[in-house]
């Protein structure tokens, strides 16, 4: 990766063309002053930037890229990059490529990107369960972030210092943290309801650890008083996000409570749908505490009221009783219920559950090290993606298909690697 002047830009480019410095002086100048040009002993005016261009069939604005804009640009890619390996929990390769993104940013002064760094590292750290090493790195972020005042990254470094302290059980650091968040908050011009009611959550959950209900009620009622009271809607997605925030914190009999109290009033107004949508938000709460057994439950019970509708909750439900069945290892069940989605997708024409049906057969073969059958089922998803107007799904397909080719045929392994990279960059992802 090369960060040129404007001298080394042209010198490269007209080395690559195989161009002598007299063809690229051509009439207009002497060669001697093309060589004094890729020196950078010399300056060009407009006119001649824009001769140079054309010989050598790059933009004017390319060249008068400088060393900082270059720098800006490829580290800001570089980060992209690393988003995506973190993500895929290609951890060595992420810190890897952050270590060249430090380097690069240190030395051009990129402070936003030198912070954004230390957050990615700390977001590393959290993956491997270093937690000490997670906030060293998180309050390294902050000095960057409070500097140059990022309001929405201060913002979620306080929030994810306080869930690694939650986790330690240090209560009171959490507490302190979130509160910083808190003030952060109020003081941006963020005005998404969801997120200050999953913070006063927090902050709630906090107090309770230590023992301070009274103070833990309060925010509770923020919570309550951010909706409308007379509006069973609201009513019901408070008394949710109470049972999920209490069965997170392992109160499983008063989150029952919360859940019931939400049903109660869904069944009163007769309103499958919604009532669909509250069992579905609870099998997803269970999943996110590693219930199995409850998200089978409750995606069960949201199937049984929606299976006659077939819409998009009875299609969600299926989802995952599917993706429960192969965590547990119950491939046969899972390729029953498999089977209802593809007859469903297919009556109904929906391409995109389709390809969810046939990427849970792919992964399910590859669990058995049926490779080839693997392969033959994501090569359908790819067919149908393509049409799926979603190219980010694409690309992960062609990366996965890359990876499982990777003890087959290099060849195929470096031609989907390719097919996937280059759509993420397309999407400027990388």
């Amino acid at each position: 990766m090369n960060i040129l002047s404007l001298g080394e830009k042209i010198k490269k480019l007209r080395k690559e063309q195989n161009m002598t410095l007299k063809e690229l002086a051509g009439d207009r100048i002497t060669a001697a002053q093309i060589s004094h040009i890729e020196r950078d002993k010399s300056h060009t005016s407009h006119e001649l930037l824009e001769y140079l261009a054309d010989k050598l069939g790059v933009s004017v604005d390319y060249l008068l890229e400088t060393k900082e804009m270059q720098s800006k640009k490829i580290t800001d890619n570089l980060i992209l990059k690393s988003e995506i390996y973190i993500k895929y929990n290609e951890l060595e390769q992420a810190e890897e490529q952050i270590k060249e993104i430090i380097d690069i940013s240190k030395e051009y002064k990129l402070i936003e990107n030198y912070g954004k760094c230390n957050n990615l590292l700390a977001e590393i750290y959290c993956k491997r369960g270093d937690y000490s090493l997670a906030i060293y790195y998180y309050e390294k972020a902050l000095y960057y972030f409070i500097k140059n005042e990022y309001k929405e990254d201060i913002y979620k470094c306080y929030l994810n210092i306080g869930d690694i302290y939650t986790l330690d059980k240090f209560y009171k650091g959490a507490l302190i943290h979130y509160m910083f968040a808190k003030e952060v908050l109020e003081e941006s011009s963020i005005e998404d309801g969801d997120i200050y009611k999953e913070l006063y959550s927090k902050i709630s959950q906090s107090y309770m650890k230590l023992k301070q209900p009274q103070k833990a009620l309060e925010f509770m009622n923020k919570i309550d008083k951010m909706d409308n009271e007379d509006n069973r809607k609201e009513e019901v997605d408070i008394l949710v996000m109470k049972a999920k925030s209490l069965l997170k914190s392992g109160k499983y009999s008063e989150s029952k409570e919360y859940f019931n109290k939400a049903l109660e009033i869904i069944e009163k107004e007769e309103n499958r749908n919604r009532l669909a949508q509250i069992y579905l938000t609870m099998s997803n709460s269970y999943s996110e505490v590693g219930d199995v057994d409850k998200r089978l439950e409750y995606s069960q019970k949201v199937y049984d009221i929606t299976k006659r509708d077939e819409n998009k909750y009875m299609m969600e439900s299926l989802l995952n009783i599917i993706e429960s069945y192969v965590k547990k290892g119950e491939y046969e069940i899972a390729q029953k219920y498999c089977k209802i989605v593809l007859v469903s997708s297919i009556k109904n024409k929906d391409k995109y559950y389709e390809y969810k049906a046939l990427k849970f057969y792919s992964d399910m073969y590859k669990n058995e090290d049926e490779v080839k059958m693997a392969i033959d089922y994501l090569n359908k998803c790819i067919d149908i993606a393509k049409n799926l107007e979603d190219n980010k799904i694409l690309a992960s397909l062609y990366i996965e298909l890359g990876k499982l080719y990777s003890n087959i045929s290099s060849e195929k392994e470096l031609e989907y690697y390719q097919k996937g990279v280059s759509i993420y960059k397309e999407l400027n992802i990388i």
